[in-house]
């Protein structure tokens, strides 16, 4: 167990990272946190907020962007190529390495945590290891087959997923808490590169935005990892305990809780742990953890309390540009794309509306046929960052631009009217013409020269009369096939 220390004289800082949307969840986490560490020092940077018009509250320091030392055209870039949720993913390592380049031991944690101890020892370990990881649970799950088949598999035993491949694949440790000092240098400056470029949410290439890389670092530099219970619960960390109150503070098995993490937990439905499908499913049931479903409830009505619902309406100035032009996860796939290719010296530097200001010169680059081989039609910018960023459509149509261009463009139309894809008007090309095969076209054209001439015959005089001779013969025949 680790010695508790005095809260006096706190020498360390504590930060997150909140987007506009999520500042209630950030007033919750540091009203919690300054509950527990009175006079304390507590950061939140809100990314999305350059001219800023929203606050926490007294008593929070308030960070952005300019603020850190982050050169403005690196930001924009990243802002641009980057979902506000991916952005403020990477911003934690940036704001974390700020702080300890700044002489601060600082304790980092997720927006959506609640604070109910004293966090202190957490700073000390630090000061001991210059890193500090906790990890998603700190007792071992059930073997796969006790827990649902992954989805988009067969409904089988031998597809099931559980929270151990889950952590695989979103990374061992759970940057939701963890700490570091300034011997964490090389490190923070190592995660500080990866995210930059590649903070995505694509488990499938072993990328799970900020918190994927850290699984390299015990491999690479020293680093302590907190395995003491109470540090980092969430519903992963309930599988074989709840929270209990036999001190009158939440405890689970036996240490006190410090931070409670919820992960995927809606406000509005505090009945549930997660709302997230594949998580509930792996989650305990919350009639199971009546003691975590306690905490769920109270942490449900300080959200709201907090301004949840007028701050889930709020809107970035990154999602939305000049004019009401929406930028959806392609435009971003596209100017990252070529951003890389620009830093790799294969390409001018694509412009970047959130510097220039000129929205519809942005579309109009997007508008633009993309750099490539020749193919058989040109394709924009903007279908190539669909092509880039759907893995499906690539292995549908390989050489895009190249020699499967056509084919792409003929796809798109139909796969839209489908509901399999939703592209804006403006960069969906116009549905193919009908494609008749000459063989078959023959057929019709013969067909049609048939109907002639059964038309003609049927309207002649002699067609009429000898009408009720064909009737007759017709009649005889059926005499003759029942006799």
């Amino acid at each position: 167990m680790l010695r508790r220390v005095s809260m006096a004289g706190q020498d360390f800082a504590a930060c997150t990272v909140a987007s506009r949307r999520f500042l209630a969840f950030a007033r919750v986490l540091a009203r919690s946190f300054l509950e527990h560490h009175p006079g304390g020092r507590f950061v939140v940077f809100i990314p999305d907020d350059p001219d800023r018009e929203r606050s926490v509250g007294e008593g929070i320091e308030e960070l952005r962007p300019a603020d850190i030392g982050l050169e403005a055209d690196e930001f924009d870039r990243m802002a641009m190529s980057y979902t506000v949720k991916e952005l403020s993913c990477a911003m934690k390592v940036f704001v974390l390495e700020h702080l300890v380049k700044c002489g601060n031991t600082t304790i980092l944690l997720d927006g959506d945590l609640c604070v109910y101890g004293d966090l202190s020892p957490l700073a000390e370990l630090a000061r001991l290891h210059g890193l500090v990881f906790t990890p998603h649970c700190v007792t071992p799950h059930p073997t796969p087959d006790r827990y649902p088949p992954m989805a988009a598999r067969a409904p089988r035993m031998r597809n099931a997923v559980g929270p151990d491949q889950m952590a695989i694949l979103s990374g061992t440790y759970n940057t939701g808490v963890m700490a570091a000092d300034r011997a964490a240098q090389p490190f923070l400056e190592w995660w500080r590169a990866r995210v930059a470029r590649y903070c995505l949410l694509e488990p499938d290439r072993g990328l799970f935005q900020e918190q994927g890389w850290t699984t390299l670092a015990p491999t690479l530099f020293d680093c302590h990892v907190l395995r003491e219970s109470g540090w980092n619960v969430n519903g992963f960390d309930l599988h074989d305990a709840d929270v209990t109150w036999q001190t009158g503070q939440p405890e689970l098995r036996g240490a006190p809780v410090r931070c409670f993490h919820y992960i995927t937990f809606d406000p509005t439905r505090p009945e549930r742990l997660s709302t997230d499908r594949y998580l509930a499913a792996v989650f305990p049931r919350p009639d199971e953890r009546p003691g975590a479903m306690r905490l769920c409830s109270d942490y449900s009505e300080r959200i709201l309390d907090a301004g949840h619902e007028e701050a889930q309406g709020d809107v970035s100035p990154f999602d939305v540009l000049s004019g009401g032009i929406r930028v959806d996860p392609v435009m971003r796939a596209a100017y990252a794309e070529a951003i890389l290719e620009h830093e790799a010296g294969r390409g001018p530097a694509p412009p970047n509306p959130l510097r220039s200001g000129d929205a519809e010169g942005w579309l109009r680059w997007l508008d633009e046929p993309a750099e490539g081989p020749t193919g058989p039609a040109p394709v924009s910018r903007y279908l190539v960052g669909l092509h880039t960023r759907e893995r499906w459509v690539y292995e549908s149509f390989n050489d895009v631009p190249g020699r499967d261009a056509g084919a792409y463009l003929d796809w798109l139309p139909g796969a839209v009217d489908r509901g399999d894809l939703d592209i804006p008007p403006r960069w969906l090309p116009p549905a193919p013409p009908p494609r008749v095969d000459a063989a078959i076209a023959a057929l019709e054209e013969r067909c049609a020269e048939l109907d002639e001439r059964i038309a003609y015959y049927t309207g002649t005089l002699s067609w009429r009369l000898t009408a009720p001779l064909r009737r007759a013969a017709a009649a005889l025949r059926g005499l003759l096939r029942s006799a």
